[in-house]
């Protein structure tokens, strides 16, 4: 049988019309071409005759094409002259390659104001609750948040990390949403550009490390100066008491522009700090509190050091609250080397007497004096009256003393500051007990016009005097105001005061002080006799005035009742509650989280008069019961919800269940399911 090539019986050939026709597919026939012999070829059925076919041996008959159906099946060997080679397209990146580095690096910076605002503008917006806040979502807010996702950012590439670790970006380094072992990767990349280093609570922090780091922090030095610095401003390491006394020394040593200090509590602060620091000329706050190993020497050789070079400490505030050993020199020499200060905390000074305070603002004569004086009378200094003698005192630049808890100390250390503090705001003579007596409060209460804040817990001897001049004379209505300025009174700019334990007081004080002083907001008043009226009133009188965030302690006042409480439940709440991560602990009852409990009251309402007594707390309680019934019902539901598919299986296993009680004999009460009772437990008969 004679078999025509490009006859379709022929077992080794395929033609495909259709794709012969495109372009492609002469393509592909052009890579994939089979011989076909010019003469014609025959062929038999019998299969055992195969010498008529080309490259028969012997083999069976197949009628399988070796060749494949499509040129696309196989990559053709031959170079083709025209290949279709696509273009490479590159993405230009304007950012890094359009734009300068300063404006780069501002676009990084405006990532953390735009936090900062954003945070701001849902707090203001009403959106930002306890719930909101408390989520694990928001524990880092604000400027926080964007410095971490700052750091996230230099995963992008190496040109984005020398970014985001530019030292423009890292002056103030706040590292409490990182961990310790940040520190080092980032004092490597942009140390001398730091101002501001807060190592607040990394109690871990190791003396190596702060060496290390204080070495990353140096400014090569200049040709005019031989040795290495640091541009530090402020420094915090309160908390960090794995630190040693040389590691500490050696970051101070290497921080000449230090202004701010705060070593609250380590061990590894004594008295030779007091010699390093000394050389920190533009010093202005200094916290030193708590720390065992300093005592009243070394800050009067601190005081000493600085007067002998003839200058002066630029010191405006000083912590030094327990400090040991402080004595009449000391204060005297601190009086004199530190005349711009402003702030001072003395408390727990167990050895402090009243003869150091009148040191500190007395006047040697024939010594160097430096501000203003003022001379005195005897009876204006609180001495014998028919004393002729006169008596020189600074006028202190204090604001804030706190002298809580000075054992040793009377009335008489106020009669010795009397008229040297006129420019005082707050003062806190907490815990020094029944030596306080009127006299020398009166006396120095009447020379403070600015007055803030006094805090006098647990002055059990004083009288109604003390808040009569500290209530300011009412204005009569109608009168013409006169032409000349009349000082102000004291008492005109009261906002806090605390008289806990103060048992002669009476209500026609506490009133009296209520309506004349316009801008108090926080009256601590517990175990005294003060009564529900006063309470009513001073509510009245502060919503009355628009006053936010005002409180009223009134624990242990047998006076005050219940019924006073609940006079006052609609603008009141027991707690002063924030929406924070800090907070989520304190289930604080938030009224835009809605969770509508019929108890309690909105404990994050500003306009809400924090009132702490022993029924305000009972309130506290009542809703941390409602809520945990709520969430045990909730789990109870949800449980019953996946047993019981089927209404059927739920009467079946409501009948063969049986309610578990304590005891080998089943007993009847309160074993219903689905009821809770207050009186679940032992009920004594």
């Amino acid at each position: 049988m004679p078999v025509e090539p490009g006859n379709r019986l022929f077992p080794w050939q395929t033609k495909d019309s259709t794709r012969a026709s495109s372009p492609r597919a002469g393509v592909e026939a052009q890579a994939a071409t089979v011989t076909i012999p010019d003469d014609p070829v025959v062929w038999y059925p019998d299969n055992h005759n195969l010498d008529g076919i080309p490259g028969s041996r012997g083999i069976g008959r197949s009628y399988s094409s070796p060749f494949p159906k499509s040129a696309l099946d196989v990559v053709p060997q031959v170079d083709f002259e025209d290949k279709y080679i696509p273009l490479p397209l590159q993405a230009q990146d304007l950012f890094d390659e359009m734009l300068p580095r300063e404006l780069r690096l501002r676009v990084f910076s405006a990532l953390i104001s735009l936090h900062e605002e954003d945070h701001e503008q849902l707090k203001k917006s009403g959106k930002w609750s306890v719930l909101v806040a408390t989520s694990s979502k928001n524990r880092w807010v604000g400027r926080n948040r964007a410095v971490r996702e700052l750091v996230k950012l230099s995963r992008v590439s190496k040109l984005w990390r020398t970014l985001v670790f530019d030292g423009q970006l890292w002056q103030d380094v706040d590292l409490r949403a990182f961990p310790s072992t940040f520190l080092p990767s980032l004092v490597q990349l942009s140390g001398p550009f730091i101002k501001n280093l807060d190592l607040l609570g990394h109690k871990y922090f190791s003396p190596t490390a702060l060496t290390d780091m204080a070495g990353g922090l140096c400014v090569r030095p200049a040709p005019i100066v031989n040795f290495t610095y640091t541009q530090l401003t402020a420094i915090t390491l309160q908390g960090c008491t794995a630190l040693t006394t040389q590691s500490l020394h050696g970051l101070l040593i290497r921080s000449p522009f230090l202004r701010s200090l705060n070593v609250k509590g380590l061990q590894a602060v004594t008295n030779a700090t007091f010699d390093v620091l000394a050389l920190c000329s533009q010093l202005a706050s200094l916290n030193m509190s708590r720390c065992t190993n300093i005592d009243g020497d070394g800050v009067r050789a601190f005081g000493a050091a600085v007067m002998a070079r003839g200058a002066r400490l630029a010191l405006r505030e000083l912590w030094l609250c327990g400090l040991h050993m402080i004595n009449d020199d000391a204060l005297a020499t601190l009086g004199k080397a530190a005349p711009h200060l402003e702030v001072l905390d003395l408390s727990y000074c167990r050895s402090l007497h009243n003869s150091a305070l009148e040191a500190f603002v007395a006047c040697v004569e024939g010594g160097e004096i430096l501000g203003e004086t003022i001379s005195l009378t005897s009876r204006q200094v609180g001495r014998d009256p028919w004393d002729t003698r006169r008596y020189t005192r600074r006028v202190t630049a204090l604001r804030h003393l706190s002298l809580s808890s000075c054992t040793m100390l009377t009335d008489t250390a106020c009669s010795n500051l009397a008229y040297s503090v006129p420019r005082l705001e707050l003062l806190e003579l907490a815990g020094i007990g029944h030596t306080l007596k009127d006299d020398g409060l009166v006396h120095l209460l009447a020379t403070t016009p600015s007055i803030r804040k006094l805090d006098l817990e647990d002055a059990s001897d004083i009288t109604d005097a003390v808040l009569e001049v500290l209530t300011p004379e009412p204005v009569v209505e109608g009168s013409t105001p006169s032409k000349t300025t009349t000082p102000p009174q004291p008492g005109h700019a009261l906002e806090h005061l605390t008289m806990s334990s103060a048992t002669n007081l009476t209500n026609d004080a506490f009133r009296a002080l209520i309506r004349g002083c316009s801008n108090l907001r926080v009256l601590e008043a517990d175990s005294t006799s003060i009564s529900g009226t006063v309470l009513k009133e001073f509510v009245r009188q502060v919503c009355d005035r628009g006053i936010n965030n005002a409180g009223l302690v009134v624990v242990d006042c047998r006076s005050v009742g219940e019924r006073a409480i609940k006079d006052v439940v609609a603008n009141s709440r027991p707690r002063k509650g924030w929406r924070s991560w800090e907070a989520r602990k304190l289930g604080y009852l938030d009224g835009r989280d809605g969770e509508d409990l019929k108890v309690g009251q909105d404990e994050c309402d500003e306009k809400r008069v924090v009132i702490k007594s022993f029924y305000s707390w009972q309130t506290v309680d009542a809703v941390r019961h409602v809520r945990e019934r709520r969430k045990k019902t909730n789990k109870k539901s949800q449980c019953n919800s996946e047993q019981l598919s089927e209404p059927e299986d739920g009467v079946k296993l409501l009948g063969r269940m049986r309610w578990w009680v304590s005891g080998s004999r089943t007993s009847s009460g309160n074993s219903t399911p689905g009821e809770d009772s207050d009186r679940d437990g032992c009920v004594v008969m």
